[in-house]
């Protein structure tokens, strides 16, 4: 379990040295990005609750700038909203009832995806995190066929689009780090 918060720095060299192709994601494709899916996964990977709660806490981070009136947006910021919503529900109660309302909820219909040409519209970066946290409630701990990612994994992915939220939004990588470092360290202590 990590206690001390990540720098820009020592996330690259995170990314660096724990690059795997058997883990590569579209999300991540930098020594930063890298870094904070690995750093933040191994800080979530013993508790699914705290998985979640650092997930969705990450997601709250800007979920505030997502458009309402944009025909830009993939989904409107209510789905956004009714999912964090279910989301704080399965945290304050993980029964079956609450998880199967997060997993009915996620549109899997969704086509375009932000590393597919929108990197650099913080929104596209927000919805991703937010169907990232939702898949973190119902994946188990290890990946399977139904599922191919573990909570952990799905969790961390989230708070690196939150990254690339912040960052796409005008945050220094500086701030963005600290910000959820402070998130994920705050989940492990709640």
């Amino acid at each position: 379990m990590s206690t001390e918060l990540p720098t820009p720095e020592s996330l690259r060299e995170l990314g660096e040295s724990s690059t795997n192709v058997a883990t590569a994601w579209a999300g991540a494709e930098d020594f930063l990005t890298q870094g904070m899916v690995v750093w933040t996964r191994r800080a979530l990977a013993d508790d699914q609750k705290v998985a979640v709660r650092a997930a969705a806490a990450a997601c709250k981070l800007v979920i505030d700038r997502y458009p309402t009136d944009s025909a830009e947006t993939q989904a409107p910021k209510q789905y956004l909203d009714d999912l964090l919503a279910k989301m704080t529900r399965w945290i304050d109660n993980a029964s079956n009832t609450n998880r199967e309302a997060v997993r009915s909820s996620l549109d899997v219909t969704r086509q375009l995806h932000a590393w597919q040409g929108y990197a650099d519209q913080a929104h596209f970066w927000t919805l991703e995190a937010v169907d990232h946290a939702s898949l973190a409630v119902w994946a188990g701990e290890r990946s399977s066929y139904i599922m191919p990612l573990d909570y952990a994994t799905t969790a961390a992915r989230a708070v690196t689009c939150v990254l690339h939220a912040l960052i796409v939004g005008g945050a220094s990588e500086a701030e963005a780090v600290q910000q959820l470092g402070t998130v994920v360290l705050a989940a492990q202590a709640a």
